[in-house]
């Protein structure tokens, strides 16, 4: 409660506070709304950065399907033209507008916290459309899965394995600039 008082407003008590804010969800991303009961997001830790974010996270979605990714399998088997045809947005130039030059990849992944530090150098350009950045994504996220499955999970519900996730359930939700030169991927898996 307010140390001044003031005679022309009723002082304003702790519990008619209220949490909602208009810039909610701008880096946190909203709770999980998948129409797959299966289908659960991957808990992460946000990275760090000396600078905030300078644009609206870039979404992943097949046609139709708002909010529900898209399958980094599909990001790695199909051509641009195929994911054209699936991908919501798919030919939208995603960083024209950013003034992006330069971008590290972080994967950060429950269980995998060592392996989650390794950054990736991700290509792109104000020409990079998602369907091509999503492509990229999954192209580093394959060299992730590769690594994780070489290493001991510290949390056995996400541990990368064949007998655990595997890289055809990861779903690329969306990507989150957090700062500086760093993006984080918003991930979810099919169980």
């Amino acid at each position: 409660m307010s140390r001044y008082h003031n005679t022309i407003h009723p002082p304003v008590f702790p519990s008619q506070l209220s949490a909602y804010s208009t810039l909610s969800g701008a880096l946190i991303p909203p709770p999980s709304r998948f129409t797959s009961s299966r289908r659960r997001r991957v808990p992460q830790i946000l990275c760090k950065t000396s600078s905030g974010p300078m644009c609206a996270p870039i979404t992943f979605d097949y046609i139709g399907q708002t909010g529900q990714g898209v399958s980094v399998a599909d990001f790695s088997a199909r051509s641009q033209n195929a994911l054209v045809q699936m991908v919501t947005g798919a030919n939208d130039l995603v960083l024209a507008t950013t003034g992006v030059k330069t971008a590290t990849l972080h994967i950060m992944w429950t269980g995998y916290e060592r392996i989650s530090k390794t950054k990736f150098n991700l290509p792109v350009s104000a020409a990079t459309s998602r369907g091509q950045l999503g492509a990229n994504i999954a192209l580093h996220l394959w060299a992730f899965v590769d690594e994780a499955t070489k290493a001991a999970a510290s949390d056995p519900q996400w541990e990368i394995s064949a007998r655990g996730i595997r890289y055809d359930k990861i779903v690329l939700v969306a990507l989150y600039h957090v700062g500086d030169d760093v993006w984080q991927v918003d991930l979810a898996v099919d169980f």
